[in-house]
């Protein structure tokens, strides 16, 4: 966590610089708000006589995989902005970190927007969540595969659970079925803290660095699971009806139960840091808000 909380290298911030060419320099930064993974700062850049902002997301030298995702992540960024998604434009990145201050490093330009957690038309912002949804998992993105360790069944129960027996019995039915594949083009982490919003608009979508070719349901699962906790079972079964209205098509329950079932008492824990004050968490009843969620969904199989 303390890498989490320093200043950018300076070595970072001279690598950027060189990044962005002719006369850019940085003359400000501020650290984002929830990251957990890697250390994300918005940049105030000068040059050419104009201020521009931009993003330097680092992970910590030596984490593992850090520079698999950073390659991962620049790859997508490419060709996601070139598919016309309302994604950041790749501008450097540095896997190893070389030069950089030692961290696997991103640069990439600041979309306009905040993560909105309070909607008062909670229609229209479900609404524009599916249809952007359905918009990543139609792009012609050439992605790497999801791992094949990544469809491992992950339930267990939580030690936070009033209803072992509910959980006992979606992991039944996690290792007794198996949902179609039917791989697309997925963010693979998409929810509401990577979505930025300007006026009631969403204007764009972040953190990439899970993207892969995946069953499209484990992104709705996975937005199903967070609405859950954070806002309750019945704004992820809004947002479920949204998603299917946009698409045509009917969420598979087993895909459903394989994102939601993912819950851990570790939610509990980061969740309040990811939020950091932006909307009221109700840490007590959030497992009992994502069993509501899964009893909801052994219903429709």
């Amino acid at each position: 966590m303390d890498f989490l909380r320093r200043r950018p290298p300076a070595d970072a911030l001279r690598w950027a610089e060189r990044a962005l060419g002719g006369d850019a320099r940085v003359v400000g930064w501020r650290r984002m708000t929830g990251g957990i993974m890697s250390a994300v700062h918005r940049l105030t850049v000068m040059g050419g006589g104009h201020r521009h902002l931009m993003v330097l997301r680092q992970y910590e030298d030596g984490a593992a995989r850090s520079a698999g995702l950073v390659w991962r992540e620049a790859d997508t960024l490419g060709q996601v902005h070139a598919c016309g998604l309302a994604a950041p434009r790749l501008v450097a990145y540095s896997p190893d970190g070389a030069n950089a201050g030692g961290h696997p490093s991103l640069l990439m330009t600041r979309l306009r927007g905040r993560v909105y957690l309070t909607p008062e038309d909670s229609r229209a912002w479900l609404g524009q969540i599916a249809a952007m949804a359905a918009s990543i998992h139609g792009a012609p993105v050439a992605a790497q595969p999801l791992e094949s360790r990544a469809y491992a069944v992950c339930a267990a129960v939580p030690e936070s659970s009033a209803r072992p027996r509910l959980w006992q019995a979606v992991i039944d039915v996690l290792r007794q079925n198996g949902g179609s594949p039917r791989p697309c083009f997925i963010h693979g982490d998409f929810q509401y803290f990577n979505f930025l919003w300007a006026r009631g608009r969403l204007t764009g979508v972040v953190d990439w660095t899970m993207a892969a070719a995946g069953p499209s349901d484990l992104d709705v699962g996975h937005c199903r699971l967070n609405l859950a906790v954070l806002l309750g079972a019945g704004w992820a079964e809004r947002f479920r009806l949204a998603y299917e209205a946009e698409t045509g098509r009917r969420v598979d329950p087993w895909w459903d139960l394989y994102s939601i079932a993912c819950y851990s008492d570790a939610w509990r824990r980061f969740i309040p840091i990811q939020v950091a004050g932006r909307a009221p968490v109700d840490v007590r009843g959030m497992t009992a808000r994502v069993e509501d969620l899964l009893e909801m969904t052994l219903r429709r199989l």
